[in-house]
Order: C-alpha cells, then structure tokens, then sequence
C-alpha cells in the first residue's frame, strides 16, 4: 500500500475510533440520574467534529485514488457501510498489487 494511502487510512479509523468514544460517553453520561451539560456539550461536539474529520481523510483517500468522489461521499454518508466498503476496496486493491 502506498505511504499516502497507509496514513489517510490509519488517519481515518483514529478518527473513527474518536467518534466510538465520543458517542460511548455521551449515551453513557445520558444515562447518569443528572448529567453535566458542559459534559454532555462537549461529547456531542466531540462527535461532530470527529464524524466530519473521518469523512474528509475518507474523501482524500477517494481522490488519492482516482475513484469518483460523489458516489463515495453518499457511500460515507451512510457511515459504516460506506467506510467499511471503500476500507475494503483499498485492502483488497493493496493485496492483489503486492502479489
């Protein structure tokens, strides 16, 4: 896989990971008999910011690839299934060209 590749994809599951610890936090601290607002603010913000960062390293893998952006961008519109379908495409792209 290229080093360009490699990084945009590393990049884009910490993303991915960020908004799964986000999203943990905030159903976990809606949960609680008087949750903090402050908290609840800044786990929503959390979440926002690292769902937009994960489509845009997502979108610049796209275009590292040469593949075309808007079917990829309402791909990752539906979030999981888009990422784990391009996720896949890349992978699976990488292993055949090793070989």
């Amino acid at each position: 896989m290229k080093a360009g590749v490699k990084s945009g994809v590393e990049y884009a599951l910490i993303t991915l990971l960020v908004a799964g610890l986000c999203l943990w936090r905030l159903i976990s601290g809606a949960n609680e008999p008087d949750p903090s607002p402050a908290a609840m603010t800044l786990m929503a913000l959390g979440l926002l910011v690292s769902g937009v960062m994960h489509i845009v390293f997502m979108m610049q893998l796209v275009r590292r690839t040469a593949r075309p952006f808007w079917p990829w961008l309402l791909a990752l519109c539906i979030f999981p299934l888009g990422t784990a379908v391009l996720l896949a495409t890349l992978l699976g792209e990488s292993e055949v060209s090793e070989s």
